[in-house]
Parts: structure tokens; C-alpha cells; sequence
């Protein structure tokens, strides 16, 4: 099974857009890093959408969600798969593990006012990052320029602006070094 055939309908609330950002998102994943390339740790996975789309395509995820009423989404909506770690993990604690992740996914999680210092303490040398164009354009590009931890190794739009939803673009940046 293909990533992009993992989902044949829009999403419970209908959304063709948000089907087509999440689709586009695990087909991005999917070109860099195949299924059994390494587990997938997903910070700030909300409600599951992303992460119910890589568990089928073969993925082993860490989803960490801080919100306790999302996280009991996920565990309700994927209970206890073999594939799939859950915790309360978040970019300011990333997840407690002793190896390093093949990926870690910051899907729209990154919001203005993170420290985005943090992503340096993360356990990856690949980090899949999407975000709304202005806040890429207001807060991670500024930063991925005078910082030298990351490179950047391929920026994609991921899903064009449909209002009111101001758009995706994916940022796939490798560890310097």
C-alpha cells in the first residue's frame, strides 16, 4: 500500500483540503524516508490524522501530543498498536528515548514565540518541518539563517491557500556535520 492510498475519503469534518495537506505531507515523508528507513517520532500530533496515515503505510511512530484530551484521541482512535509509542512529549521535552530517531515531524506544530533553539536538542539528523507561509517566512526562515546546526535540503508546497486555510509549505532540513 501506498502512502497516498491510505485514505480514500475526506476527513470526519469533511475537510478535501486538510485530506490533501495531510496526503501530500506522508507522500513528502515517504520520498525521504521509506517505511522501515527508522521510527518516526511526530511532535505535536493533535488528533492523529498524520499519524493513522503513516502507521498504515508501515511506519513505526512516537506521536507525542502535550494536550491530554488529544492524546486520549489518539489512544482511542489507534489504541495500543505495536508500531505506535504514545507520550506527553513536546518540542520543549522531546520524547524520552535512547536512540535517535530516523525522523522527527514538526507538522504545523511550530507556532511564533517557540524557541526554535530547541530543535537542535532534537534526537534526528532529519527534520520534516510544515508551516503556514507567513509564519516560515516571519519565523524559521529568519532563524535558519543565522543558525548553522540544520541545513536546508528541500522547501515544498505541501497544500496552496484555500480560504480561510493560509496554506503548507514543507521545510526538510538535515543536521550540519
Amino acid at each position: 500500500m501506498s502512502v497516498t492510498d491510505t485514505l480514500a475519503a475526506p476527513d470526519a469534518d469533511g475537510s478535501r483540503y486538510e485530506a490533501d495537506r495531510l496526503d501530500a505531507t506522508a507522500a513528502w515523508v515517504a520520498r525521504h524516508r521509506p517505511p522501515g528507513s527508522g521510527a518516526l517520532a511526530e511532535l505535536g500530533a493533535r488528533d492523529g490524522a498524520l499519524t493513522g496515515r503513516l502507521l498504515r503505510a508501515g511506519y513505526t511512530v512516537h506521536a507525542a501530543e502535550p494536550d491530554p484530551a488529544l492524546r486520549q484521541r489518539l489512544l482511542s482512535a489507534f489504541g495500543r498498536r505495536t508500531r505506535l509509542r504514545l507520550s506527553a512529549a513536546d518540542l520543549a521535552a522531546p520524547p524520552p528515548v535512547r536512540r535517535r530517531f530516523g525522523a522527527v515531524l514538526l507538522i504545523e506544530a511550530l507556532k511564533a514565540g517557540h524557541d526554535l533553539e530547541l530543535l537542535h536538542s532534537l534526537p534526528t539528523d532529519l527534520l520534516f518541518v510544515a508551516l503556514a507561509p507567513p509564519t516560515l517566512d516571519g519565523c524559521l526562515r529568519p532563524w535558519l539563517s543565522t543558525q548553522q546546526g540544520w541545513l536546508l535540503v528541500e522547501e515544498i508546497d505541501l497544500a496552496a491557500a484555500c480560504r480561510p486555510a493560509p496554506g503548507s509549505r514543507g521545510v526538510l532540513l538535515r543536521r550540519a556535520g
